[in-house]
Formats: C-alpha cells, sequence, structure tokens
C-alpha cells in the first residue's frame, strides 16, 4: 500500500488545538529546537507550517522557553500565579531558577551596553525647556521640560524594579477600569443613550488630529505652526470633561498616540513625556480620588516614554482578556476592540501578523450581520495587509468589496462612521505611496479626502498628510497647485494661535478647545448610535 504523504497546513484555530498537545510536548518538555520540532511534525505528522506560524503560535500558546525580565521579577517579588504562564516550569521553584536566570542574563547585557556608553542620560537636546520650540511657544497647559529629577532618563539596573512595578500597576488600573465600566453598564446597547460616548470618542480623536498634524509640519520644516498645533492639543487638557466619558477606546488610544509621539523619533520624545504628565496632572485636577478613572490616568504620568511600545501590546491583551469575561461571546464590542488593536499594532510594523486580532469577514458577517459595517473596516485593513505582501490582484478585489458594501450601506440606512472610511484609505494611501504604486495611492487619498473632509477641523492632520502627499505624487501642475493651495490655507488657520501668545495662554470665549464637539453632519453620530 503506498504511503500518504499528503500534508496540510493547519487553518483554523480548531486545527491548531488538535496539534497542541504534540507541540508542547516536543518543544517544552522533549526541549528540542523549533527546527526539529517542525521536522517531526512535517514528517510524522504531515503538517506543513511555517516557522512564522509556529512562532506565532508559541507566542499565543505562551511557550516561551525564555523568561522576558518584567516576568521573571514578578515571580521573584511573589506572584506565585506568574509562574504559570510558563509549562515548562513544572514548580514555583523551578520558576524561580528560570527567573534568576533570566535577570542575570538582562543585567549582564545591560552591564555591557553600559560600558559603551558614558551616560545613561539621553542627550543634552532632550532636557532643554521646551525642545525643538522657543521657550516663548510654551501653552500654560503644558508641563515644562527641565532638567529636574523628574526629567526622562534611561532606565538603568537600579530602576528595573520601579518601572515594573509601574507597569503592573498600570495593567490593575487598567483591568478595574474594565470591570467598573462594565458593572455600571457603560457599554450596554440595551441601557446606554444615543450618541452616549459621542464626547469620548471626539476628544480622543481631537487629540490624535492636532498632535499628527503638529509632527507633519515639524517634519516638514515648518515649526512654528507644528507648535501651534500641539498648543492646541494641550490646551485641551484645561477641559474638565476631557476623558470623563466611558468610552472603552480612551486609555488605549492615549497610551497608543503619546507612543507613537514617541517612536517618531528622539526628538519628539520630550513632548510624550511632557504627554504623559498632562494626562496624570488632568486626573488629579478633575477627577475623584475614589474614581477607578482617578487612578487609571494618574498611572500614565508615572510611564517612561522608553516603556510606552511594549507596555501598548500587554495593556491591549489586558483589556481584551478582561473585555472578553464579562460580555457576551458574540457581542460586537469585542470586534470593535479588536480591530482598533491591529490598527494600532500595524502602525507600529505593517507586516506583523494580526491572525489573533483581525477575524474572517465571514464570521464578522454571521455575528454582526451580512450589512453591517464592521466589515468594511476589517476589508480595508485586508487591502492594507496585502498591498504590504504585493498581492496586487487581491488588493482590487477587496478593494471592490469595500466600495459595494459602502454603497449597499448608503443606501439603506447610513449607518457608517465616515471618519473611520477616511482613516482606512489614508493608511492604505500611505503604504501605496511607500510601495511606489502612486496611481494607486492618489485615488486612496482622494477617496480618503472626500470621506473626512466633512469635518475639517477634526480632520486637519489627515487632510495636511493628505495634501502633502497628493502634492509629492501630482502628474501635472494644475493639480500641485491646486492641493498646495488647500494645503497653505489649513496652515494660515494655525498661525493666530502662534502668533497671539495671550490667547495661547487665556483662550477666551466659547473654545472648542474647551470642550470637544463631534460633527454632527454626514451621519457621524447616527452612525454611532448602535456602537461604542
Amino acid at each position: 500500500m503506498a504511503q500518504n504523504t499528503t500534508k496540510y497546513r493547519p487553518q483554523s484555530p480548531k486545527d491548531w488545538e488538535e496539534l497542541r498537545p504534540v507541540f508542547v510536548r516536543l518543544y517544552i518538555y522533549e526541549k528540542r529546537p523549533l527546527a526539529e520540532v517542525m521536522d517531526i511534525m512535517r514528517d510524522e505528522h504531515k503538517v506543513s507550517a511555517s516557522v512564522k506560524m509556529y512562532k506565532n503560535k508559541i507566542k499565543e500558546w505562551k511557550l516561551g522557553k525564555y523568561m522576558k525580565g518584567d516576568l521573571a521579577q514578578q515571580i521573584l517579588e511573589g506572584d506565585v500565579a506568574s509562574y504559570r504562564v510558563i509549562p515548562a516550569a513544572g514548580s514555583l521553584e523551578e520558576a524561580r531558577k528560570k527567573a534568576e536566570r533570566s535577570l542575570k542574563r538582562k543585567n549582564a547585557r545591560q552591564r555591557a551596553r553600559t560600558l559603551n556608553q558614558p551616560s545613561p542620560l539621553i542627550t543634552e537636546s532632550i532636557s532643554t525647556p521646551t525642545s525643538p520650540g522657543s521657550p516663548e511657544e510654551t501653552s500654560a497647559a503644558l508641563v515644562p521640560w527641565s532638567s529636574s529629577p523628574e526629567s526622562f532618563v534611561s532606565p538603568s539596573i537600579g530602576t528595573i524594579h520601579f518601572t515594573t512595578g509601574v507597569t503592573e500597576r498600570f495593567l490593575k488600573n487598567l483591568r478595574a477600569w474594565t470591570h467598573e465600566a462594565y458593572s455600571q453598564g457603560h457599554w450596554d446597547t440595551s441601557i446606554q443613550l444615543p450618541g452616549q460616548h459621542n464626547g469620548g470618542r471626539g476628544a480622543a480623536r481631537l487629540l490624535s488630529s492636532y498632535l499628527t498634524s503638529g509632527i507633519n509640519l515639524y517634519e516638514s520644516g515648518k515649526h512654528k505652526l507644528a507648535w501651534g498645533h500641539w498648543h492646541q492639543a494641550f490646551e485641551g487638557f484645561q477641559s474638565p470633561d476631557l476623558f470623563k466619558s466611558w468610552y472603552h477606546d480612551i486609555p488605549m488610544r492615549l497610551l497608543f498616540e503619546v507612543g507613537r509621539v514617541a517612536h517618531m523619533g528622539t526628538i519628539h520624545q520630550p513632548l510624550a513625556a511632557s504627554l504623559l504628565k498632562n494626562i496624570k496632572r488632568w486626573a488629579h485636577k478633575f477627577l475623584e480620588p475614589e474614581d477607578c478613572r482617578h487612578a487609571l490616568f494618574s498611572a500614565f504620568g508615572e510611564l517612561e516614554v522608553s516603556q510606552l511600545k511594549d507596555l501598548y501590546e500587554r495593556a491591549a491583551r489586558c483589556m481584551f482578556n478582561g473585555l472578553e469575561a464579562r460580555v457576551e461571546k458574540h457581542n460586537p464590542l469585542l470586534y470593535e476592540v479588536r480591530l482598533n488593536r491591529a490598527l494600532d499594532m500595524l502602525w507600529y510594523d505593517p507586516e506583523a501578523d494580526m491572525a489573533e486580532w483581525l477575524p474572517h469577514v465571514e464570521e464578522v458577517d454571521e455575528i454582526c450581520g451580512s450589512n453591517n459595517y464592521y466589515s468594511v473596516y476589517f476589508l480595508l485593513l485586508e487591502a492594507y495587509r496585502l498591498v504590504a505582501r504585493d498581492s496586487h490582484d487581491e488588493v482590487d478585489h477587496v478593494c471592490s468589496q469595500v466600495k459595494r458594501r459602502l454603497t449597499d450601506l448608503e443606501q439603506t440606512h447610513g449607518s457608517i462612521d465616515p471618519w473611520r472610511v477616511g482613516l482606512g484609505y489614508r493608511r492604505l494611501g500611505r503604504l501605496q505611496h511607500e510601495k511606489g504604486q502612486f496611481a494607486d495611492a492618489r485615488r486612496s487619498f482622494n477617496t480618503a479626502y472626500r470621506y473626512v473632509s466633512s469635518d475639517p477641523k477634526l480632520s486637519r492632520s489627515v487632510l495636511i498628510e493628505i495634501c502633502q502627499r497628493q502634492m509629492s505624487m501630482a502628474t501635472d501642475q494644475e493639480d500641485e497647485c491646486l492641493w498646495q493651495g488647500i494645503l497653505s490655507e489649513m496652515e494660515q488657520e494655525t498661525k493666530p494661535h502662534v502668533e497671539d501668545n495671550d490667547r495661547l495662554r487665556k483662550p477666551s470665549g466659547p473654545s472648542a478647545h474647551a470642550k470637544p464637539q463631534v460633527n454632527r453632519q454626514r451621519g457621524l453620530s447616527p452612525a454611532r448610535s448602535n456602537t461604542w
């Protein structure tokens, strides 16, 4: 009888769960190298899977053979529950030994780096009062940057314990906030008011808009205009209602936005550090100490800029786990959260494997209905990932599905968020531009412009970027002049905030920065009435 040589590639979570016991035995308990395990799985179990797929499962199943420093610190401090995430430990004593070895390796690496770095302090330019702007440009709402002991320093061996404590405290406060929001029914569609979270959503989006437009202008050499946008972002911290909404995405959005600013380069790290301090100041000023939001937002001020990216991944998992254990299994909120986390993580790494966060569109349709707006957002994200993999034919097919679904939604009940659709096309255009697919990028940016321009104030950062990209890709003088004119007009709108220092310090009259409002046109509010 001929031997069966047919191999199969695991696709669904169920397929992988069936293989899990064999893989754990080989990889963990028999301590075989991954390459050898892959050979055995291929030859004896007819499994064909890539190295990346196996590594993703190792991460998902928490099967790492080596312990990270923060986890090692938890175990040595007596956090007994932590050792359970390491299947290979087997006992608490073995977990402690692993933790000790892990910290020894980490300390050795840090000592080696210290020999090549004469000082753990960051460059002098970062400790200047308001780098990169002038002292006169500092808003009253902005915490000045100084060379005091609170200034940002690189983590040293002596501060590892402190950093770990801050991280764990932040995650515990995030879980407490999630529990409180759920227990009080803030995310319950059966009792919440229409548009209940529009204020929180608008505040998060407005902060992102000002920060992003400032970065884009600064990188274009327009430093004074950039500070005008950043000042507007900081003025928002003078509002007592800024982050009081229980909108589910506020903590993660703040963590991502500040981390994104820091990730843009060393020159922006003082700005990120100042944002963290202002979030803490806002909480102390406007929230009661017994309010769980007070503890959560205060914890932002204790975070270090250098740890924000790694903390984001842990916080994303922490919040989702807490939410998943509380809401019903098919609650659309779970899909909203998964979408937002995937968007943020892909910003850091466009080619990251998002299998854990992105469901198939068929699953979304099954749970949320065939005519749902989530499918549009997930399809746009899928198109983005296909561009990253240079799968051009598949991109066209997915984009056609997006347009068809948008048309169907607009013809039925108009339940769509134009802001999110616009950002999806902007994100797609960015990657197409980087890949040199300029014709496709122009179309994507034009579509983004159409969807976000209904609220120029909220969308200023997006519009500025679209204009800059379109100018760089213009095929004739008419197009270049058109986008240059639109860009100049938007830049002029910021100049009064830069030139009038008194207005920066004492805003007068009704100010949009005092209480961010969400645009009521083009279905933005109705579109979100049944979402968070």
